[in-house]
């Protein structure tokens, strides 16, 4: 299981991805599944990436930023993303 911050443009929205995937599993999933042109983000538990997806406060998605080491940004094709991160840079 893996637990994915993700911060979501268009609703000005954070969240908790909870996948059964591993991490490269998981952002191999999401990349297909915003690869399409038109992709836009209405309500990540409404896309075709499994798991589990939870509404979390922007306090608690820094933390969990911070303790997971990864995070990923929902909004158009061309921007939306999952990446590890090094604690110095966030």
């Amino acid at each position: 299981m893996t637990l994915i911050p993700i911060e979501e443009e268009y609703g000005f929205k954070y969240w908790l991805w909870e996948t059964p995937d591993d991490f490269e599993s998981a952002r191999s999933r999401f990349e297909d599944v915003v690869s399409d042109p038109n992709f836009y983000c209405k309500h990540p538990a409404e896309l075709d990436l499994g798991g589990e997806w939870k509404q979390i406060e922007g306090d608690e998605w820094n933390k969990r930023v911070h303790s997971e080491g990864i995070f990923g940004h929902l909004h158009t094709s061309d921007d939306s993303y999952l990446m590890r991160v090094k604690m110095e840079e966030v």
